[in-house]
């Protein structure tokens, strides 16, 4: 059952599927999830820190739409890293190490977030729920990733459903005209370090770039899914952040650990009930997706050489990477011991924004090594051979990175020394 099969992982993926992956990470990861840590920082303007971080999202997504047309592999960040810094393979790994990094910390989050909601119906410790969310997520990735994929498309129904309900209802009850407001000079330093937080919610659409090899058409699919990933979400948030306002201060929202919950209940008390159903399975097709894409990543890497040979091993029958699946599960689990929602959350949105730094130089460096390169998607406004909106992202990312805990910094920085030593061990055994 468990042979050594490293070569192909099998493609059943439509665009459609591909679209609910990349909404149901980022929805699941997001406005269920930090919410109301975000709402005390930025209060009444977190509107502005939403738009802002959906713009950099945005940008983002436009980079990975043009590299992954170009390099439409498992693995995607550390291939393009590849591609364009091939004579700097640290640089590659530390892309696809801390896109790893980044799967754990999202899937421990979330795990914790779903711990939350569920003490709304039952009083079970948080760490007890949230380590068996990742033990049953981690079977289903096993199981096979057609499994995954109806049972995440399912969870996404439910929990895009909750939020459509929450706009409207929340908006028909609620105080929908004085809701938002403008900011002024004083709300900046809040807005900005709420769009460093609120950037967590916008990710996963990078997920979609790691499910190449199993998408049916991956050179027009997957850059079509990334965008229409971000674009939706970013509709979806900004309702939802309208809606909440109009029956909930900010103040309150930051206080509870479902904040949506606490939002419908102001409502009305089944509709706090019934989001917290949603939130429930919002946060469990985050987890799950996360971990089965990032277990692709791996699984790419090791293919290439570039990670232990056992993180490629696949089940016969269904081609699954399992032994990367139980890494990931490893991972987060430790990353549960930290015990708190926001600062796990800036852990991956940290590791997150060092990878698109690289991936936004990578399509530089691509466009000036490889100019006459195939690409089925380019991204638009370029001088000559330089593209405008890559150097943009590239500031817009470095300007949030700034904005973390010092806890949040040693952590990473932690994962990233550990990363140095294992790919120092793998090429001395090489």
């Amino acid at each position: 059952m468990f042979a050594d099969m490293t070569q192909a992982l099998a493609p059943t993926l439509s665009l459609t599927q591909l679209v609910f992956y990349g909404v149901g990470t980022i929805v699941g990861a997001g406005i269920y999830t930090i919410i109301g840590s975000a709402a005390g920082l930025a209060g009444t303007a977190l509107w502005v820190s939403m738009l802002f971080a959906g713009a950099a999202a945005f940008l983002t997504a436009l980079s990975y739409a043009e590299l992954i047309s170009m390099l439409p592999k498992a693995g995607a960040e550390y291939q393009f890293l590849k591609a364009a810094f091939p004579k700097a393979p640290l640089v590659s790994f530390l892309a696809g190490f801390l896109i790893a990094l980044n799967a754990a910390a999202t899937s421990a989050t979330v795990s914790l977030a779903f711990a939350g909601y569920l003490r709304v119906f039952l009083e079970v410790p948080a760490p007890l729920t949230a380590f068996a969310l990742l033990t049953i997520c981690t079977t289903l990735n096993i199981a096979g990733l057609r499994q995954a994929t109806w049972a995440s498309i399912g969870m996404i129904i439910v929990e895009v459903g909750g939020l459509l309900l929450l706009i409207v209802m929340g908006l028909y009850k609620g105080d929908a005209a004085d809701a938002i407001t403008l900011p002024s000079f004083g709300d900046t330093p809040g807005i900005f370090a709420a769009t460093a937080l609120v950037f967590f919610v916008y990710i996963g659409f990078e997920d979609v770039a790691n499910l190449s090899e199993e998408s049916i058409n991956p050179r027009r699919d997957v850059p079509r899914a990334l965008l229409w990933s971000v674009a939706v979400t970013s509709l979806v948030y900004m309702l939802v952040v309208w809606a909440v306002f109009s029956v909930l201060g900010p103040d309150e929202l930051a206080k509870s650990d479902s904040p949506l919950t606490t939002a419908g209940r102001a409502v009305a008390p089944w509709l706090g009930q019934t989001l917290a159903v949603t939130a429930m399975f919002a946060t469990a097709s985050t987890a799950l997706i996360s971990l089965v894409s990032i277990s692709r990543l791996l699984f790419g890497m090791a293919r290439d050489g570039d990670m232990p040979a056992a993180l490629a091993k696949t089940l016969s029958q269904r081609k699954t990477p399992w032994v990367a699946a139980l890494v990931l599960y490893s991972a987060a689990g430790v990353l549960l011991l930290l015990g708190e929602v926001k600062i796990i959350a800036s852990i991956s949105a940290l590791g997150i924004l060092l990878v698109f730094v690289g991936v936004h130089s990578a399509v530089i460096v691509l466009r000036f090594k490889e100019p006459d390169r195939e690409r089925p998607f380019r991204g638009p406004l370029h001088m000559g051979r330089l593209p405008l909106l890559p150097p943009l992202g590239i500031v817009i990312c470095l300007a949030l990175m700034t904005q973390f805990e010092p806890i949040v910094y040693a952590v990473t920085g932690g994962a990233v020394l550990f990363g140095v030593v294992v790919y120092g061990v793998r090429r001395l055994r090489s």
